[in-house]
């Protein structure tokens, strides 16, 4: 486990690759389960399996381009730094936000969201998983910027037009 913790990603064509890969195979893993008649509980606890561990691990092998790549990570450092975590943060509170307007919206039975009970388990749960998250990256965002860490500012140098 401890080499696995010692892998970093940098590069962000990677970090796509690995977000696609780890939720194409958290999906399939979770579609076998389901295609086995297993209870909706059992389905529901492999769907959030599949989806926290390689989430936490991605918080765990993710680095900025400036961001120290040795050392590990505080437990509560979500993202390289404190910008990039409130966006990801208000992104989350707004999806999870939605969710809960969709379940609302279905338990008083609005007609445009009527659900199936299996579909609104669904729905609970990407909607916790979301508040999740975006109570995590927002503590990140917070956290970063009492303790004063920021991007460095890099200068680039300015481009000139020949004709």
């Amino acid at each position: 486990m401890r080499r696995i913790l010692d892998f970093r990603i940098v590069r962000w064509e990677f970090k796509v690759l690995y977000i696609a890969v780890a939720w194409i195979a958290g999906y399939v893993v979770a579609d076998l389960v389901r295609s086995t008649g297993a209870p909706a509980i059992v389905i529901t606890l492999v769907n959030l399996l599949t989806t926290f561990v390689p989430f936490a691990l991605a918080v765990r092998i993710f680095r900025g381009a400036d961001e120290p790549v040795e050392p590990p990570r505080q437990w509560w450092r979500m993202t390289a730094w404190p910008t990039l975590s409130r966006r990801l943060g208000i992104l989350f509170a707004v999806s999870a936000t939605m969710g809960l307007l969709g379940i609302v919206l279905a338990l008083v039975g609005a007609p445009a969201f009527e659900v199936r009970a299996d579909a609104l388990s669904t729905t609970v749960e990407g909607t916790v998983t979301f508040a999740a998250f975006a109570c995590l990256y927002v503590n990140s965002a917070v956290r970063m910027s009492r303790l004063g860490i920021a991007k460095p500012v890099r200068l680039r140098p300015n481009a000139k037009l020949k004709f």
